[in-house]
């Protein structure tokens, strides 16, 4: 097990929570993400949910239905855990568990990185932000660094 990113993400997961969401917050980071996805010459398709609910979604040029396919399978994970796709899948896959063994299934779920829980304070999840297009620890990072600097908390990098 890479305990090392596990702590990292560890980190990023108890540091990046929100006292309160709404829907104009959850956009405001929607559009800070689309810039930075700009910035490092990504094409990502971007999805924010709240119980459950799409608040945000957008396809760069470049994506394809493909990358939505894969913001679902990992925003059912982030929301279900209660912890990034990215440390949920190195966790399982460290201890020999596979989505199978969990009762999960490869179409809904997935072990890759790229999706965030979106918590508040006291610890509850209440629904995740989801990047899909680029390398796993590049989705996972880019929504980790827009909520730090949203927040303005600095955090660790899963990037080295």
């Amino acid at each position: 097990m890479n305990e090392n990113l596990i702590a990292i993400l560890e980190k990023q997961e108890s540091l990046l929570r929100f006292s309160h969401v709404s829907y104009s917050v959850l956009h405001e980071i929607g559009e800070r993400l689309r810039a930075k996805a700009e910035s490092l010459g990504g094409a990502v398709y971007i999805q924010i949910r709240l119980s459950g609910f799409i608040v945000y979604a957008l396809a760069m040029d470049g994506t394809t239905r493909n990358n939505a396919l894969w913001a679902m399978r990992k925003a059912n994970t982030a929301e279900l855990s209660g912890r990034s796709s990215m440390h949920d899948g190195l966790v399982n896959r460290a201890r020999g568990r596979t989505l199978r063994e969990r009762g999960l299934d490869e179409e809904n779920y997935t072990e890759e990185g790229g999706s965030f829980p979106i918590m508040l304070k006291s610890g509850v999840t209440i629904g995740s932000i989801t990047v899909s297009g680029m390398k796993s620890e590049e989705d996972h990072q880019i929504i980790a660094s827009v909520l730090s600097e949203y927040l303005g908390i600095e955090i660790p990098s899963v990037i080295m």
